[in-house]
């Protein structure tokens, strides 16, 4: 409903009522940076303050009309009532949003004053059905985000062929890739108060990025991090810029299997179910290292680390209503095939970037195998590619590549984003096994050179089991399916 005073005041007024808990709809809505998801009259959205939605919280909106819109939270009661001022070049405004529980969820009205100069006025008035027309949408817009209906996302065949395009290829791991995606995505209004995640390489660029968006969805969080002074920093900022106080961490070098199996058994006498364990931690060396423990460090950092600590988790990821991995990966793994034989990059002339992107194939195959493994046990597993981002690691490890690929790098919060969709989206929940880019289902593969035999990975899983059983200070507690090995390997 539209009413039109006789004043400057403009009243939009609408109700609906979604299937979603009152508390989530509340969590969900009350951050209104989130409006970008749910409004397509808004182009994006930031939040100008810190901590948790309250009195006193900003926001600046930007409309696709070209213009920007600046709220500012100035009542605000928990699961019942937001009252918003609005100020912008063309209007101001009053905007109240009040929450009620029903039966079957929650009702939702949205009321809004505009107050307009005099000419924006008559002309809003000479067709009031445009304004009602754009109130419509908006709210429709969060009503299809709080249902949170959205089907599973499936394989494109344009996609597989663009891939395979030098040119589309690349061009969709830079920040435009990511700009021209995002304007496909569904809403993401998962209430994540309940969950628990944890993530490796947490401190800096893109896991730091994930820990921060999935604080700020309420999960509570463990950082697994080297220095623990940088963790405590990173803890103290955290808290303050999303209000979650329920940040954890746990030290371990995830380059070093002692401190591997250390962490494990922490989490494990601990028993907190694991929600989501994200690997992430990573880096690129060059010339060839070892660790003290005599790995090489890439395949020691970046693929066996990850087995050993997601095989062992598995007892608290089967804890979990609905558990996911998800692994972080490198378009670089296009490049290259698993080296069975000399998965520690100890024959020929050594390549950092070569180890690295061998590493990360072999993660690929992980994510098949525990993604096969654990298909009854509601446990997704997936990898994905944040694309082209400006982190320190590749400012350090990759300084020619990024002087020429610097104004077209993402953002640690753009290249972060497909990890915690699949750490959190209802839709992502129901595929498993596959390879990510900004939300879309890429290949695992573009040639077929790269694809491994079964015997081959055969072979792999076995050399991984290994290393497991002999790098172990303790003698690893029995798991479902205990050896990735236990299961028919088709050959």
């Amino acid at each position: 409903m539209m009413e039109c005073n006789v004043s400057n005041i403009i009243t939009l007024d609408k109700t609906i009522e979604v299937a979603r808990k009152l508390h989530e709809a509340f969590a969900y809505v009350s951050e209104f940076s989130r409006i970008e998801q749910w409004d397509p009259a808004v182009a994006g959205a930031s939040k100008l303050s810190n901590g948790k939605p309250g009195v006193g919280s900003r926001y600046q909106i930007d409309m696709k009309a070209g213009f920007s819109l600046y709220y500012e939270i100035i009542e605000f009661e928990a699961n019942k009532r937001l009252l918003m001022t609005v100020d912008s070049k063309l209007f101001t405004a009053v905007e109240e949003i009040i929450f009620t529980d029903t039966d079957s969820g929650t009702k939702i009205r949205y009321i809004a004053n505009f107050n307009f100069p005099a000419p924006v006025t008559m002309i809003s008035r000479l067709n009031p059905a445009v304004m009602d027309w754009v109130g419509n949408m908006a709210i429709e817009g969060l009503r299809k985000a709080l249902e949170d209906n959205f089907t599973a996302p499936k394989a494109s065949k344009v996609l597989a062929v663009a891939d395979k395009l030098i040119l589309p290829g690349v061009w969709r791991f830079t920040r435009l890739g990511y700009t021209n995606s995002r304007k496909r995505w569904n809403a993401l209004s998962a209430y994540m108060n309940d969950r628990h995640a944890v993530i490796t390489g947490s401190t800096s660029g893109i896991g730091l990025a994930a820990a921060k968006q999935l604080a700020e969805l309420g999960a509570e969080i463990t950082l697994v991090a080297r220095d623990k002074n940088k963790a405590q920093q990173v803890v103290r900022e955290l808290i303050e810029q999303t209000g979650n106080t329920r940040i954890n961490i746990e030290l371990a070098d995830m380059s070093l299997m002692k401190d591997v199996h250390a962490l494990v058994e922490r989490l494990l006498e601990a028993g907190k179910p694991v929600d989501m364990l994200i690997n992430n931690a990573g880096a690129l060396f060059n010339p060839r290292k070892q660790t003290t423990e005599g790995l090489e460090q890439s395949f020691a950092l970046l693929l066996l680390g990850p087995y050993i600590l997601t095989e062992r988790l598995y007892p608290l990821l089967a804890k979990s209503e609905s558990a996911r991995v998800v692994n972080v990966l490198s378009g670089g793994m296009y490049s290259q095939k698993i080296q069975v034989n000399d998965l520690q990059s100890q024959r020929g002339k050594y390549s950092g970037s070569t180890a690295y992107a061998r590493a990360k194939r072999g993660l690929m195959i992980l994510t098949e195998e525990w993604a096969e493994r654990w298909q009854d046990d509601d446990i997704s597993v997936n990898a994905m590619h944040p694309g082209w981002v400006d982190t320190p690691g590749v400012v350090n490890a990759l300084p020619e590549f990024y002087r020429v690929t610097k104004r077209l790098l993402r953002k640690p919060e753009q290249g972060a984003d497909t990890i915690t969709w699949l750490a959190a989206a209802k839709e992502a929940s129901k595929v498993s096994g596959k390879f990510w880019l900004d939300r879309e289902q890429h290949p695992s593969h573009l040639s077929k050179r790269t694809v491994e035999t079964a015997a081959q990975r055969k072979q792999l899983l076995m050399e991984l089991e290994k290393l497991e059983k002999t790098t172990a200070t303790t003698k690893p507690k029995q798991r479902k399916k205990a050896s990735i090995l236990n299961r028919q390997i088709r050959l």
